[in-house]
């Protein structure tokens, strides 16, 4: 763009001079010349940044979409992504609410976590509140050890609000045992989750 703002103005300066013009002729023009690739400049200057300030927002705006966990079990865990499901599973069964962090095994990406409970609800809006028993699996790094809540000591899952389908949870008072020591560690958190 730019390139061809100076082949103008060069253009210009020749037209110019073949005319013959006196020396202020010329300074005046070169003036105007050199002010108008300037203003130009600017222009397309401004417009870069704008299109920068939307990308940032745009990309800003899907992390918002794409939710995230936070916890602490020992040392800190955070993810770029949470998606939760209620999932109905028929035949008189409970219906399984699921929250991971990513959106399907392909995309699995560390740390990942996972999180179940089965309750009996038809919407997640009647979650809200209600205390949750959940099985929860949190691996920091692939190939890495797996922290998990046993079958007989679930975590507590509270539902604390559901806005724009997303949901936000609070993981309180919980343990998880690791694969590799088998020691009990400490699990509390909060969830930002994307509904499904």
């Amino acid at each position: 763009m730019l390139h061809n703002q100076y082949r103008s103005m060069a253009i210009l300066m020749l037209a110019i001079i073949a005319v013959g013009c006196s020396k202020e002729d010329l300074t005046g023009a070169l003036d105007k010349a050199k002010n108008a690739v300037s203003e130009n400049a600017t222009k397309a200057k401004d417009a870069v940044q704008a299109k920068m300030e939307s990308t940032t927002e745009q990309v800003q705006e899907q992390l918002n979409l794409a939710g995230s966990i936070e916890l602490t079990a020992g040392d800190v865990v955070k993810t770029d992504a949470c998606y939760v499901s209620l999932i109905p599973q028929g035949a008189g069964r409970p219906t399984v609410l699921q929250l991971q962090s990513y959106r399907d095994a392909e995309r699995e990406s560390f740390p990942s976590v996972f999180l179940q409970a089965h309750v009996q609800a038809n919407s997640i809006t009647e979650l809200v509140g209600e205390p949750l028993a959940a099985r929860l699996f949190v691996q920091r790094v692939a190939e890495g050890p797996i922290l998990f809540s046993d079958v007989d000591a679930p975590v507590e899952l509270k539902i604390t609000a559901i806005e724009n389908n997303l949901v936000s949870a609070q993981l309180t008072g919980s343990k998880l045992r690791d694969t590799t020591t088998g020691a009990e560690i400490p699990v509390t958190g909060s969830i930002s989750g994307v509904l499904e």
